[in-house]
């Protein structure tokens, strides 16, 4: 069997270097293999070329990992302020209470600018809402204007981020200019039976990185509270 590795010589190496002076700013990995000590004073080294790629590296490392930290944090606090709101949820004693608690409890907890709620109805089924100053509605399922959610509501799955200029005027009336993120909700299950939207002028407040498991659970629970006051004044 014949031995086909050879041992490069210095001279060999020399030579390929000069006639690939750009080696180590094409390969900036092989700065990383070198063992160099540093060069006299006043000149730049590859040894000092190594030190600065690895300090780079480092940084990027760190920055991701406090990103990974911050992110967890996040969530964590999220899910406390989630769980707070659903027991509240439950809690409330009719249908003014609980959209005058979403309102004032979705605000701060989230710290948001405002929330916006869309129900939907069928037929000439509408729910007889309480006069409030809240931003509540009712549109009919079929209406046309609902369809610039349609992705939404196929996918059933909360949004977190930037809506579309239509999606916020639907939702957010006179303030959607000043609306920068949103978490948007689909209530209910196929078909939807509306939309809750918290919205922020901050417009990193809202972000698709967030979890939405937390928000996905808020949103049925809210909805089920929301269909017992239905079935009792239907039933009126």
């Amino acid at each position: 069997m014949v031995d086909t590795t050879t041992d490069l010589t210095l001279e060999q190496i020399e030579q390929y270097l000069e006639a690939h002076p750009d080696l180590f700013l094409e390969q900036p990995h092989l700065l990383e293999l070198l063992n160099l000590n540093s060069s006299p004073e006043g000149t730049i080294s590859l040894a000092q070329r190594q030190t600065h790629r690895l300090q780079e590296k480092n940084q990027q490392l760190n920055e991701q990992l406090h990103a990974l930290i911050d992110n967890a944090h996040s969530n964590a606090a999220l899910e406390k302020r989630v769980h707070n709101l659903c027991l509240s949820i439950m809690d409330a004693v009719d249908l003014a209470d609980l959209i005058n608690l979403i309102q004032t409890e979705l605000k701060h907890e989230f710290a948001a600018d405002e929330v916006a709620l869309r129900l939907f109805y069928q037929g000439q089924h509408k729910l007889d809402l309480p006069q409030l100053e809240a931003n509540v509605s009712q549109l009919h399922a079929d209406d046309k204007k609902l369809r610039i959610f349609d992705n939404l509501f196929t996918k059933q799955e909360p949004v977190c981020g930037r809506l579309t200029k239509a999606q916020k005027g639907l939702l957010f009336d006179e303030r959607a200019e000043e609306i920068n993120s949103v978490a948007c909700l689909p209530l209910g299950h196929q078909p939807c039976a509306g939309l809750l939207a918290i919205g922020s002028v901050d417009a990193n407040r809202f972000h698709a990185d967030m979890a939405t498991d937390y928000l996905r659970f808020l949103g049925e629970v809210f909805m089920r509270v929301v269909r017992q006051y239905t079935h009792q004044q239907h039933a009126q």
